[in-house]
């Protein structure tokens, strides 16, 4: 299997759990589309930006970029590169654990969870888990969590959000104490 040298290497990572093991043993579910992707996507989006985050849109460039998180500038770039809300949901996602990493401080998961979350990408997204030898080993884990949220059902990903990014967490209140950035994408429908 692809995964085989990145489930060993993630089993070696020296972090401890936060998140709670039944989120994350529990089997991937089907994607989610239409309209309650778009109400999903918005619900982040918002979320994203109450926290601090820019949220833009942009013509990447780049061969198979999809989206990038700039800590520096807490900035969550999604490429114009998609063909449904599924994928933008995707990105959006994924990017939005690389700011749940950062609000931490560090990783989000233990690593005795790391090998049953690398077997649910294997099934429910390999090209996804194959994709992470793609990166350096100090960035793979990262990656994995980032690539396995984004296939959770939108609703644990904002709660997962609001564990690590909500009101009380240090980025949060780091961004209460600089000047908010406007979105550059439309503003979230309201329901």
């Amino acid at each position: 299997m692809a995964g085989q040298g990145i489930v060993a290497l993630l089993r070696r990572a020296l972090v401890r759990s936060v998140v709670p093991a039944a989120l994350l043993l529990a089997p991937l579910p089907a994607a989610q589309a239409g309209d309650s992707t778009w109400q999903a996507i918005d619900q982040l989006r918002l979320l994203l930006s109450r926290s601090g985050v820019q949220v833009l849109q942009r013509d990447c460039g780049q061969r198979g970029l999809q989206g990038l998180y700039h800590h520096g500038s807490d900035t969550i770039v999604v490429c114009r590169v998609h063909q449904d809300p599924a994928a933008v949901w995707n990105t959006l996602a994924h990017e939005a654990t690389h700011r749940m990493q950062a609000c931490r401080g560090s990783s989000l998961t233990d690593p005795r969870h790391h090998p049953g979350m690398a077997r649910a990408l294997a099934k429910r997204a390999p090209a996804d888990l194959s994709s992470l030898r793609l990166y350096p080993a100090r960035e793979q884990l990262s990656e994995l969590e980032a690539r396995y949220t984004a296939q959770l059902p939108p609703a644990q990903v904002l709660q997962l959000f609001e564990r690590y990014c909500g009101s009380g967490s240090r980025l949060a209140r780091s961004a209460l104490q600089r000047p908010a950035f406007g979105l550059a994408l439309p503003p979230p429908s309201q329901p």
